[in-house]
């Protein structure tokens, strides 16, 4: 079971207690009532009394105050709250909940401004969605007015199946086998609001406030973003954001496009159920009448590292920091292609996933030329990094910085396309210099 978490409890006087001491220090500043002096010199009883009084009526203001203080709102710091996000990366149970999305036009551009997180076409799709301990999960529109994707994975039997719109009111049904640890990571749904949250947190101090959510405890954060810096193009002006006190998981997340007074979006998550039982049947979707059928072995084989080199031609470049967490999955693959046209063979591919859930590190290499490097990064926007040690030292790299995903880090190193997927840029950064070719 995950370790609960509370921010330390506060004491409250009671009511009565609280005019004892009022009382008490009306007494005490009455047994050594201040000498004042009026205007003429004189000494005067009248205004020692008043100052008497008037001091005794602060003095109590200022307990209230600091008893009011300590049981308000604010008694979470943000370094509070970036713990308990990182455990509920790391959940260990399996977690239900339905993911409801709001979304309006932002408004004009202002000049200069890059397209931000807040942008209609990277709002998650309202969902269902279970994740399971063993790394199996599924993911169901709750609409069909809204070009989305069903997707649920079975880690017993490794398959996954989806269900998805193909134009022209044509529905796809894949059944995909045999595949990629990093595709496994990435297609793992709800989990990249807790990753995301956290990098829009990185380095900032924002406001915290205790709320309730849902009847549970939470945390409520609003953090800014200036124009010219690379957050504000990521995020947005502002964020509001619910985070569950007890788990660590995002509640609510609230987007401000360009105007701080303005939301754009808000992905809000409800009937949060943990530590539930599943069944078999929740990990694979059924086949919806009239849906055209695809099978489809993305070619990835589960074998001992040490194979690795003997079917790939190359010592796969694992990392040797892992940042605490356990090889769970590897698999090498000799051709490894997507069941549509366009997307490029990949070939002599090494993939390998450490961690479960959103917390998990998944690092891919295979060959392929150097202008297919901004491409596997995946995402809108990146920006250029520069890993200092191992095998990509040197070299030419780039860093995701498009919102609602895992932090992607991609390099070229010596004919190899790597790729790094982490809760954070840091993360990937950190995982990327301690890379070595595996003997």
């Amino acid at each position: 079971m995950t370790k609960r978490y509370a921010p330390p409890p506060v004491r409250e006087l009671p009511t009565e207690r609280r005019r004892q001491l009022g009382r008490h220090l009306t007494s005490e500043i009455a047994l050594n009532p201040p000498r004042t002096t009026t205007r003429n010199g004189v000494t005067g009883r009248l205004a020692s009394r008043v100052a008497v009084a008037a001091a005794a009526v602060a003095a109590l203001v200022v307990v209230t105050a600091l008893i009011g203080t300590r049981a308000g709102t604010e008694s979470a710091s943000a370094a509070d709250v970036r713990a308990k996000l990182a455990e509920g990366l790391t959940l260990d149970v399996t977690i239900r909940g339905a993911l409801s999305v709001r979304t309006r036009d932002p408004g004009p551009r202002p000049r200069g401004a890059r397209v931000g997180s807040n942008a209609p076409l990277q709002v998650p799709v309202p969902s269902r969605f279970v994740v399971a301990p063993d790394g199996s999960y599924a993911s169901r529109s709750v609409t069909r007015d809204v070009a989305g994707m069903d997707r649920a994975y079975d880690a017993s039997t490794g398959i996954e199946t989806s269900v998805f719109p193909a134009g022209r009111g044509e529905v796809v049904y894949l059944r995909a086998t045999n595949l990629d640890p990093v595709q496994l990571a990435d297609n793992l749904p709800y989990a990249h609001l807790g990753a995301w949250v956290q990098g829009a947190l990185a380095d900032r101090d924002p406001r915290v406030r205790e709320v309730r959510f849902d009847g549970r405890p939470a945390w409520k954060l609003t953090v800014t973003f200036t124009p010219g810096e690379s957050f504000y193009e990521s995020y947005g002006a502002r964020v509001d954001v619910v985070v569950d006190r007890d788990t660590g998981l995002v509640r609510q997340l609230v987007q401000y496009a360009y105007d701080t007074n303005r939301w754009t979006s808000i992905a809000t998550v409800r009937e949060l159920e943990l530590g539930t039982p599943t069944t078999a049947r929740e990990f694979t979707l059924a086949k919806p009448a009239r849906a055209k059928e695809i099978s489809h072995d993305y070619g990835f084989q589960r074998v001992p590292i040490p194979r690795a080199a003997a079917i790939i031609g190359y010592r796969p470049l694992l990392p040797t920091n892992t940042l605490g967490r356990s090889l769970t999955d590897f698999a090498v693959a000799r051709t490894s292609a997507f069941p549509f046209p366009g997307i490029p063979v990949r070939r002599d591919m090494a993939s390998a996933r450490y961690g479960r859930g959103a917390a998990a590190i998944a690092i891919s290499s295979y060959r392929g030329p150097l202008v297919d490097l901004t491409s596997i990064l995946g995402v809108l926007t990146a920006e250029t990094v520069h890993p200092t040690q191992g095998p990509l030292a040197g070299g030419v790299a780039y860093a995701s910085t498009s919102p609602l995903s895992a932090a992607v880090v991609a390099a070229y190193a010596d004919g190899l396309l790597v790729r790094i997927t982490a809760p954070s840029t840091s993360d990937a950064l950190t995982v990327a210099n301690s890379l070595r070719a595996v003997p």
